[in-house]
C-alpha cells in the first residue's frame, strides 16, 4: 500500500471554503486529548506526502494505538505518511471507527484534521461515510475545540469544515446520508446546519437527500435550525437551499406523510415545484400509488389537478397508467371532470388504461359503468391518429382490455366498426400484425376480437389461437413446420405406448392365451383398460396422419389439417390417462389403500387435465361462442401474462405496420 515519489504532493490546508455565518463553538467541557493542544498545532502541516509502509498501513487497520509511540521516533513524521489514495492515518483511523486511536492521532498531529486525500476529502468525511458516530461527535467536539480559539473572522470561515466539498461536492453531510447514516448526519446537522442546503455535483442537498431517506428529525433539525437563522425575516425555504427543488416530491416517492407535513407548513410554495422531468407534485403522488399523499395535497388546494406535466399529460394520467385505481377515485370524486382531460396525443383515461394493460386497470372499466350507466363516450373518442381505445389496446396486446371494451353495454357495436386514420379497425391490425411465431398474448388478443367481431371466413373459431394466421402465414407455409414436428412427435409417442400396452396386457397371458386378470370380478375393469387403450390408439394415429397431410405445404391444407390433429391428440391423451388408471386398479384390486388413494387423486386431476388442455385444443363449431367455450376463453385469458409490457414492446415484435 505505497505510492512512487512521483505521487507525492504538497498538502495545504483547504483555502476555498465560503460560509455565511459561523455557528458558535460548543460551551462543554474539552476533552482530555485536547487541553495541552494549541492553535499553532493545526497549522503545522508537512510539505510532502510519503507512502506509508505495509506495517503502519496494517497498524492503522487494527486501531493499534501502540504502534504510535514508535512512530513518535521515526525520522519521517506521521503527518506525510499516505497511502495510495492519499489517506492519512487518521483518514484509515476514522474510516474504520477506531476512536481511541483517532483520539491519539489528533492529540499527537491535530493538523491531520484538515488533511485532504486525493479526492479532497478530510477525515470527517471518511468517518461520516462509514457512520461511525462516536468517531464524528470525537471529530466535531476537536472542530469546536479549535474553533473556539480561532478570534479573526476570516481564520473563522477557512475553518468550517463542514462545508468542504470534495471532488464529487459532497460535505460530509452528503457522504453522511449516501452511506444511510441518519444519526451521524443529525450530529453533523447539529454542528453546522448551513451544509444541509449546499448542493452537490448532481445538484442534490442533503435536504433532499434527508427527505428521500425519510429521517423526519433529520429534516425537522435541518428546518428548524433554518427558521432560528431567520428570525424576524421572511421565511422561504425554496430560495434558502441549492440543487433540487422538488422536496415535495422526493416526500411523495418515500411516501412519508409526516415529512410532507413538516415541508408544506415550512413552504407551502413547493407544493406547485415541478420536478426535473417538469411533473407537479400531484403527478408524482399518482405515480407511485401514495394515496395519502394525494389526498393531503387535494384538501390543500384541487387546482393542481389540472395542472398539466412537462409531457402533456395530467395527474390523472399518471394514476391510470399505473393502475392505481385508490388515487384515481379520491381524483374523481374531488373532481368528476376530470376524466374528461385529454393529453397531447388527444388521449382519454380510458385509451391510458387500453395502452397499460395489467389486471389493475381491468376495474376502470367497472368504474365506467357506474359513471354512465347508459352511453360512455370516452370509450368511442379517437385520439391524433383516430385510435380509440379498442384500437390502442389491440396495438398493445392487451387481451383482457380487448374483452372488456368489446364487453361494454350500448357501445361495443359502434365501437367495433370505428376506423383511425389509416382505415383500419381494431381486428384489421391485430391480423396485420399478428406474428406468425406462436405469441400466445397476440392469439388470444386477435381471438378475443374474432369472437366480438364474428366475421365471415371463422365458422370454427379454436380457443387456442393456434391456427389463426398471420398475413405472413398465408405467403409462408414453413412457418408451421416446427409447430408440426412438435405435435407429430408427441402423436407417434402415444400410438406407440399404446400399441405396446395392447399387446402385453397388465397380468399377462395364461397358458391358453387369455388375459389372466380378465376375470369375472375384474372383467368391467379390464375392458374399460382395452377400450381407452384403443381409444387412444386410433386416436393418435389420426392426428399422425392429419399431420402429414400438414407436411404437404398447402397453408389451406395445413389448417384444416390442425382443426382435426388437435382434438384427436386431446382425445389420445385423456384416453391414454384413463386407460393407465384402469391398468393400475386391475393389477392393485386387492389393495385397498392404493385403491383409495387413485380414487383421492383422480378427481382433482382431471380438473385440473381438463382446465389446461380442452382450452387448448378445443373448437367451436358454428359462429358463436357457447358458456362452455367462454369458460376455456377465461381460462386461457388467467394464463396470459402483461406485466412485462414495456420489455415486450420496446423489442420492436408488434410494431404497426400503417400506423
Amino acid at each position: 500500500m505505497s505510492v512512487s515519489v512521483e505521487q507525492q504532493r504538497t498538502r495545504s490546508l483547504p483555502l476555498s471554503l465560503v460560509i455565511d455565518c459561523w455557528a458558535p463553538p460548543h460551551t462543554e467541557s474539552v476533552p482530555d486529548f485536547l487541553t495541552n493542544l494549541r492553535l499553532s498545532d493545526l497549522y503545522n502541516l508537512p510539505g510532502v506526502s510519503v507512502p506509508m509502509n505495509p506495517k503502519i498501513f496494517s497498524a492503522m487497520r487494527a486501531g493499534n494505538i501502540y504502534l504510535l509511540e514508535n512512530m513518535k521516533t521515526s525520522v519521517t513524521p506521521m503527518t506525510c505518511l499516505k497511502n495510495d489514495k492519499g489517506d492519512s492515518v487518521l483518514h484509515l483511523a476514522a474510516a474504520l471507527g477506531h476512536d481511541e486511536l483517532v483520539e491519539r492521532i489528533i492529540s499527537e498531529c491535530p493538523s491531520l484534521l484538515l488533511e485532504q486525500n486525493w479526492k479532497d476529502q478530510i477525515p470527517i468525511h471518511a468517518a461520516a461515510y462509514a457512520g461511525h458516530l462516536d468517531v464524528v461527535k470525537t471529530l466535531v467536539a476537536s472542530i469546536a475545540y479549535f474553533s473556539g480559539k480561532i478570534l479573526s473572522e476570516e481564520e473563522r470561515e477557512r475553518f468550517n469544515v463542514y462545508v468542504l466539498k470534495d471532488i464529487d461536492g459532497d460535505t460530509p453531510l452528503h457522504a453522511a446520508l449516501k452511506g444511510g447514516h441518519l444519526e451521524t448526519a443529525l450530529c453533523l446537522v447539529k454542528a453546522n446546519h448551513l451544509a444541509s442546503f449546499l448542493q452537490n455535483n448532481a445538484g442534490i442537498s442533503p435536504l433532499y437527500m434527508a427527505v428521500e431517506a425519510g429521517g423526519l428529525a433529520l429534516v425537522k433539525e435541518m428546518l428548524n435550525s433554518l427558521s432560528r437563522n431567520v428570525q424576524g425575516q421572511e421565511s422561504n425555504l425554496a430560495s434558502r437551499f441549492e440543487g433540487r427543488k422538488s422536496l415535495v416530491h422526493a416526500a411523495l416517492k418515500a411516501k412519508n406523510t409526516d415529512i410532507l407535513n413538516v415541508i408544506l407548513h415550512e413552504d407551502p410554495s413547493l407544493g406547485d415545484e415541478k420536478d426535473e422531468e417538469g411533473r407537479t407534485c400531484l403527478s408524482v403522488g399518482a405515480f407511485v400509488g401514495f394515496r395519502e399523499g394525494v389526498c393531503n395535497l387535494l384538501d390543500r388546494s384541487t387546482s393542481s389537478v389540472f395542472e398539466c406535466n412537462g409531457d402533456g399529460s395530467f395527474p390523472i394520467h399518471m394514476a391510470v397508467e399505473k393502475g392505481h385505481m385508490d388515487v384515481l377515485v379520491e381524483m374523481i370524486i374531488r373532481c368528476p371532470d376530470l376524466i374528461e382531460l385529454l393529453n397531447k396525443q388527444g388521449q382519454n383515461i380510458l385509451h391510458i388504461a387500453a395502452k397499460s394493460g395489467g389486471y389493475g386497470h381491468l376495474t376502470i372499466i367497472e368504474l365506467m359503468k357506474r359513471l354512465y350507466r347508459e352511453n360512455n363516450h370516452l370509450i368511442e373518442e379517437q385520439d391524433e391518429d383516430g385510435n380509440t381505445p379498442l384500437h390502442l389496446a389491440t396495438i398493445n396486446w392487451r387481451p383482457r382490455m380487448v374483452r372488456d371494451l368489446t364487453k361494454y353495454p350500448s357501445n361495443a357495436t359502434r365501437l367495433l366498426k370505428i376506423q383511425n386514420k389509416d382505415g383500419l379497425r381494431a381486428l384489421d391490425i391485430a391480423e396485420l400484425n399478428l406474428q406468425s411465431n406462436y405469441i400466445f398474448r397476440e392469439r388470444m388478443t386477435l381471438m378475443v376480437l374474432l369472437s366480438a367481431y364474428k366475421p365471415k371466413g371463422y365458422d370454427r373459431i379454436p380457443p387456442s389461437g393456434m391456427t389463426l394466421r398471420s398475413r405472413s402465414e398465408l405467403a409462408d407455409p414453413n412457418k408451421y413446420k416446427d409447430r408440426v414436428n412438435a405435435l407429430l412427435v408427441v402423436a407417434t409417442l402415444i400410438a406407440t405406448i399404446t400399441f405396446a400396452a395392447g399387446i402385453t396386457l397388465p397380468g399377462g397371458l395364461n397358458s391358453s392365451g387369455k388375459a389372466i386378470l380378465a376375470t369375472e370380478s375384474k372383467y368391467d375393469m379390464f375392458v374399460g383398460f382395452m377400450l381407452f387403450d384403443i381409444i387412444a390408439m386410433v386416436s393418435s394415429i389420426i392426428a399422425i396422419i392429419a399431420l402429414l397431410w400438414a407436411q404437404m405445404g398447402d397453408p389451406e391444407l395445413v389448417h384444416k389439417a390442425f382443426r382435426l390433429a388437435l382434438p384427436s391428440l386431446s382425445m389420445a391423451l385423456t384416453s391414454m390417462t384413463l386407460a393407465f388408471q384402469c391398468g393400475v386398479m386391475l393389477t392393485t384390486s386387492g389393495n385397498r389403500f392404493i385403491l383409495y388413494f387413485i380414487g383421492m387423486i383422480q378427481i382433482p386431476f382431471f380438473f385440473v387435465f381438463v382446465l389446461v388442455l380442452v382450452p387448448y385444443v378445443g373448437q367451436e363449431y358454428g359462429r358463436q361462442f357457447g358458456r362452455s367455450m367462454d369458460m376455456c376463453l377465461w381460462i386461457l385469458l388467467a394464463l396470459v401474462t402483461e406485466d412485462d409490457a414495456e420489455t415486450y414492446h420496446n423489442s420492436g415484435s408488434c410494431q404497426t405496420r400503417g400506423l
